[in-house]
Order: C-alpha cells, then sequence, then structure tokens
C-alpha cells in the first residue's frame, strides 16, 4: 500500500461511513481493484477509529450530557433532573442496544472476515442495503414519525448493527432507515443510530488491538495517514449526511448501492 493509496481510502472510509453506502464494502472493493493482498482488517479498524472521534465532535454535547449524568454531581433542580432522568435512560437504551450487536459479532466473527475478501458478496449486501433505502422515498410514505427510540427499537436496531458488519450493509444506513420506517422521528434515529456506534467501535477496538504491536512503522505511518484522511472527510460527510436525514433524501442513495452492488458481483474473480 502507498501513502496514495491509504489516502484515498481513508477518505473513502470517512465519507462512505456516514452517507449509506457500506465504508467496508468500498474499501473491500477498492482493495481488491488495487491488488492489495494484505489483511484489510487492521487499517479498516483504525479508519473506524477516526470516523469515530469526527462522531464525537458532532455529538460532543450529548456525550457529555451522557457521562455527567451518570457519574456527575447531583442536581436537585427540576429541570437538571429531568434532564439527567432523560440522558440515564438514553444511556440505558445504547447499552441495550449494543448487546444484541457485541453477541452477533463475537459468534459469527470469522464469518464476518472471510466476507472482507469475497467481492461478490460485499455486491449482494449493497443489494440489500439499496433496497431498505428504496423503501424511505417519499412515495412510499415511509419517512419516520413522531416517536422516540424506545427498549424494542434499542434491541432491533442492535440486531441490525450487529448484521451491519457484514461489508456491503450500511450501518448508518440500515440502522436509521429501520428506526425511520419504524415511526422514529428522523432526528432520534440520526442521533441514536450514531451515539450507538460509539460503544460499538469502541468494543471492535479492544478485540483487535492485539493486532496492532504486529504493525511495522511504515505500516503505521500509513494508518496515520488513511486516519487523518478518514478524520476530515468523515465530519464533513457526517454533517451532510444529517441534513439529508432531516430532509427525507437517504432514499436517492438507493440507485448508487444497486450500480456498484450489480458492478461488484458481475466483475468479482
Amino acid at each position: 500500500m502507498t501513502y496514495l493509496q491509504a489516502t484515498l481510502l481513508g477518505a473513502l472510509q470517512g465519507l462512505t461511513e456516514f452517507l449509506p453506502v457500506s465504508s467496508s464494502g468500498h474499501l473491500v472493493l477498492l482493495q481488491h481493484l488495487f491488488g492489495l493482498h494484505e489483511p484489510a482488517l487492521i487499517f479498516d479498524l483504525f479508519v473506524h477509529l477516526a470516523t469515530l472521534a469526527a462522531v464525537l465532535a458532532m455529538y460532543r454535547q450529548d456525550v457529555y450530557t451522557l457521562f455527567t449524568a451518570w457519574f456527575g454531581p447531583r442536581q436537585d433542580t427540576g429541570g437538571n433532573n429531568l434532564e439527567r432522568t432523560s440522558a440515564r435512560r438514553l444511556g440505558l437504551l445504547l447499552v441495550l442496544a449494543n448487546i444484541p450487536t457485541a453477541v452477533i459479532g463475537l459468534l459469527f466473527e470469522s464469518t464476518f472476515e472471510q466476507f472482507f475478501s469475497t467481492p461478490w458478496i460485499v455486491g449482494m449486501a449493497l443489494l440489500i442495503t439499496g433496497a431498505l433505502l428504496w423503501l424511505l422515498r417519499p412515495s412510499a410514505g415511509r419517512q419516520g414519525g413522531t416517536s422516540e427510540v424506545g427498549i424494542a427499537h434499542a434491541i432491533l436496531l442492535g440486531c441490525i448493527q450487529g448484521l451491519a458488519i457484514t461489508p456491503g450493509i450500511s450501518r448508518s444506513g440500515s440502522t436509521i432507515a429501520i428506526a425511520l420506517l419504524c415511526g422514529v422521528s428522523r432526528e432520534s434515529a440520526a442521533r441514536f443510530s450514531f451515539l450507538m456506534a460509539i460503544p460499538a467501535i469502541l468494543g471492535a477496538a479492544l478485540l483487535k488491538s492485539g493486532s496492532v504491536s504486529t504493525l511495522a512503522i511504515a505500516e503505521l505511518n500509513l494508518v496515520i495517514t488513511g486516519m487523518v484522511s478518514a478524520l476530515v472527510v468523515g465530519y464533513i460527510a457526517l454533517r451532510y449526511l444529517i441534513r439529508l436525514v432531516m430532509q427525507g433524501e437517504l432514499w436517492r442513495f438507493a440507485f448508487y448501492c444497486w450500480a456498484v452492488g450489480l458492478s461488484a458481483i458481475l466483475f468479482a474473480r
């Protein structure tokens, strides 16, 4: 891998992590196109951490509120107590959502890893992502509702997030789409989807941390290059994605997912 390739892969990760087109799926296809044969999972892990930093920057106020609600000093005013209770409820839902994610990831880890070297599976998964997004088109009347995320929503979205480990299934696209189809408001769907990703990505990083020591200095420099690229592009893409969700425009990416998915299936070797 060259520095140019690392920059391109990092930028691709930052862009596709938040746009509903599957970042891991695009990394697999681009690495296949470049003819790269070294394991992709470590590089993929670190650029995911870079986009996690973009999420923390975007939702820093929510993260701060969650942290202070559980670990900060208690304040007895009515408004603060209400905010604290709401934040604690959200925190519990995020924990609940990540239980099925963790179970799916641990039970099927070896299977998911095999998918990273199988481009035609990525293509099939992108077709599924496109189908989910297509259900959100205005003519289908499924653009979200007014409800907040509840217990049943959290469990369902946690399962979807677990399945989205499959390269080609967009984590953000699938979880936001399912939430909207279940009547969750657009703002709540987007916020819960990205806050839910924080412990999932951190958990994956912890599981893979043992492989970091095997990186050579040259490989580490390439990883850092990819991370910087992913962070900058990812923050911009996240702001754009949130605007798309609020405008009800996610369904338009179905055409892109179908085009890339069909191409991956037809040209996979």
